[in-house]
């Protein structure tokens, strides 16, 4: 079952999702939240592997609740009826977005989308990342790369001079890599911990990692306790 919470201030939009959701029986709603402040109250007490989430919210909107999720997070398709966030949401790595009105045949293809996804997640994490390059196709492992950061559309890997780009989101390589060692260190930056030598403290809580190459990263202190934590771990 794929654990679910639907994330709408609006009674009417979510009774419409329960109803669509009732023709998938491997979706389980354990949870429903008109506010954010709700949701994070429900994510904080129990796991789930999907959020259908609105955009515009009382208290904070829907893209913030995305960009404050640590990872491992569950899955995101935004519901709403705003479509100039589609960019936004598609950069924080979100599964889907769906228009208001829902239609049931788009919310089936993207919880098709959602089960492809679950599935990649039993994937060896130290398997070797496809790099595809017009009818070449390069491998690369994950114990190789320093890290990853992005460039419009793509993820950059970064493994010692060499930058290779895969068409894929930070959000869910952060999710795929994390147990291989990796963390996010800024919202589109993450870090093979094994390749850092030291972090230098900063002002307000920020600091600066470096790498043993001498590469240095800036550690935003929205990640610092998950940096710290991962290489305590590690340790």
């Amino acid at each position: 079952m794929i654990r679910t919470l639907l994330i709408d201030d609006v009674a009417l939009a979510r009774e419409k999702l329960r109803h669509l959701l009732g023709a998938h029986a491997d979706i389980q709603i354990v949870g429903e939240a008109p506010s954010i402040a709700q949701a994070r109250s429900l994510l904080a007490a129990e796991p789930v592997e999907l959020l259908l989430l609105d955009i515009q919210l009382p208290d904070e909107d829907g893209l913030q609740l995305a960009r404050s999720l640590a990872a491992p997070a569950p899955a995101i398709i935004f519901t709403t009826a705003h479509a100039e966030h589609a960019l936004a949401s598609y950069e924080l790595g979100a599964l889907d977005y769906l228009p208001k009105p829902l239609d049931a045949n788009r919310l089936a293809v993207a919880l098709h989308r959602l089960r492809r996804h679950l599935a990649r997640e039993t994937i060896n994490p130290l398997a070797p990342l496809c790099i595809r390059n017009g009818n070449r196709s390069d491998y690369v492992s994950p114990t190789d790369i320093d890290y990853i950061d992005s460039a419009g559309h793509y993820a950059c890997l970064h493994v010692g001079k060499q930058v290779h780009l895969l068409r894929e989101s930070i959000g869910r390589l952060a999710e795929q890599l994390a147990p291989a060692g990796f963390v996010q260190v800024q919202r589109a930056v993450i870090v093979n911990c094994a390749r850092v030598r030291c972090l230098l403290p900063r002002r307000n809580g920020d600091a600066t990692l470096e790498l043993l190459d001498g590469t240095q990263l800036p550690l935003s202190r929205l990640h610092r306790d998950a940096f710290e934590s991962k290489m305590g771990t590690a340790g």
